[in-house]
């Protein structure tokens, strides 16, 4: 019984590494990074018509203001999330870390409706 175990064991195993050998478990490579690149083009054109679209009001950074504060004050009804936030400066600012404010600088701050 035991002997008849081992040998079905080695059968199964056996078909198992021939068949992820020749015919693979994975997707190909291939398909995935078109797959990948056609989805990231569909997200950045998204965030391009977000941005043609979205308004914005240009600010003068004083001390103390954080990109949340700028835009809760400007902003009379609720704001969206913080992430939310935090891309669309980054969409309207290039290249500029919401981080890193700097004081006497003008950024573009999100407007919400």
């Amino acid at each position: 019984m035991k002997r008849l175990g081992g040998v079905l064991l080695l059968l199964v195993l056996g078909y198992v590494l021939y068949y992820d050998m020749t015919i693979g478990t994975l997707p190909l490579l291939h398909t995935y990074s078109k797959t990948k690149e056609t989805s990231a083009k569909v997200a950045n054109d998204k965030q391009k018509e977000n941005t043609s679209q979205a308004k914005f009001k240009v600010i003068e950074v004083k001390t103390g203001d954080t990109v949340l504060s700028i835009t809760e004050e400007i902003n009379k009804k609720k704001i969206p999330s913080i992430e939310k936030v935090v891309t669309d400066f980054k969409d309207l600012n290039q290249d500029k870390s919401p981080a890193k404010l700097q004081v006497g600088k003008k950024y573009k701050f999100p407007l919400y409706q």
